[in-house]
């Protein structure tokens, strides 16, 4: 005997095997969609200009002891070439000096980069809102205060400041207490 959990199973699969077959042909029996009608036209390639491209030069015109060789080479491609107006052009030659052209030891700058100065800045708060956040520092900029927010995993955080004394930004932070009852916190500035 099949057991009921078996049972069970095979008359779903039967009624899943069922709904296809009544269901699939009324939607699949459809018209063919108006926007899949649209013509699409290639338009032809550009005509390019086509470049002749001289031969390459026999090993005869090549340089030889510092001078090259057009009399032979020219000589050679037409007949109806006047001797007359053939000059032999001098090659510059190649440096000798090894040492110029191989580097023996790694350019190493003696120019000292003096670490940047601290900076410290005002942390005044921390929202989830950026609308909250643009509101504060709307009101801080209004009250003279260097007022920025940075954003940083979905949380807005407003600061005032940079300045190159933390005994500044201490002072700053104090009048901010004050004015808009806020403790916020110095810490020090990282350009990001």
């Amino acid at each position: 005997m099949i057991d009921k959990t078996i049972t069970y199973r095979l008359i779903g699969a039967g009624i899943m095997v069922l709904s296809a077959a009544i269901v699939l042909p009324l939607v699949l029996d459809g018209e063919r969609p108006a926007e899949l009608d649209v013509q699409v036209q290639v338009t032809s390639p550009p005509n390019f200009p086509v470049i002749d491209i001289a031969p390459v030069q026999p090993v005869d015109s090549l340089p030889v002891n510092g001078q090259k060789r057009l009399a032979e080479s020219e000589s050679s491609r037409s007949e109806d070439l006047d001797t007359a107006d053939i000059q032999l052009i001098p090659v510059p030659k190649p440096a000798t000096d090894v040492k110029r052209l191989v580097r023996d030891e790694p350019q190493v700058s003696t120019t000292k980069v003096e670490p940047a100065a601290e900076r410290w800045t005002v942390q005044i708060a921390t929202f989830k809102s950026k609308d909250n956040t643009f509101r504060l520092v709307e009101k801080l900029k209004a009250a003279n205060y260097d007022a920025y927010s940075v954003t940083t995993n979905s949380l807005y955080k407003v600061y005032v400041g940079p300045e190159f004394k933390r005994s500044t930004s201490e002072k700053m932070r104090e009048d901010i207490k004050k004015t808009f009852k806020l403790n916020g916190i110095v810490i020090k500035y990282l350009v990001n």
